[in-house]
């Protein structure tokens, strides 16, 4: 399970375009559905740097794949990509960067992380979880800290892959080998 924080106006135009495109050529529901979301989350030059940083701890080589980038074709079903708030939100006209107000901090916000990422986790209660950046990484510790999610089922401490991240190859660079150590504990997954 792939953290971020909230679907961004680019991510979440993206998808909407693939699902109007899948609907036109009268897929199911169900396709639809999987398809504007392989399309839309992390897109653009963040779902690169997000590729290169999961690539770079091996977590390709847990998953039993070439590259993480299959998590978002061939793959799809391997990963679940989520927010911790399932819908964008805005700040005057910005995608919201979760630090200001904090995420987990404001009541709606955080009402809306427990509904929502706390929903997904329950769902799906033997998944790995890997908060992207220190806003998801927050709202999954609101989890971890109601006792909603195991901290043994998380990957704590990678960036944000957003390329307004200035500090993230900094960040990565610090953090690669241990990311990497808790990644080989994983095993290889089975990939039906």
């Amino acid at each position: 399970m792939l953290v971020g924080i909230t679907a961004g106006l680019h991510q979440a135009v993206e998808a909407a375009r693939e699902a109007q495109r899948c609907l036109r050529e009268g897929l199911s529901n169900e396709e639809v559905l999987r398809r504007a979301d392989a399309i839309g989350s992390f897109s653009g030059p963040m779902r690169r740097i997000l590729v290169d940083m999961l690539d770079g701890i091996g977590l390709q080589d847990a998953l039993g794949i070439d590259s993480t980038d299959r998590l978002f074709g061939s793959h799809h079903h391997l990963a679940a990509h989520v927010s911790a708030i399932d819908y964008p939100v805005f700040l005057k006209d910005q995608n919201y960067t979760g630090s200001r107000p904090p995420l987990v901090r404001h009541p709606v916000l955080r009402s809306l992380v427990r509904a929502c990422l706390g929903a997904r986790v329950a769902m799906a209660s033997e998944t790995l979880v890997i908060p992207l950046g220190k806003a998801a990484e927050g709202a999954v510790e609101l989890l971890i800290g109601d006792g909603l999610l195991d901290q043994r089922r998380c990957l704590l401490g990678l960036p944000h892959p957003s390329g307004a991240n200035g500090h993230r190859p900094a960040q990565f660079k610090t953090r690669r080998q241990e990311l990497n150590d808790r990644d080989e504990g994983l095993g290889t997954v089975e990939t039906r």
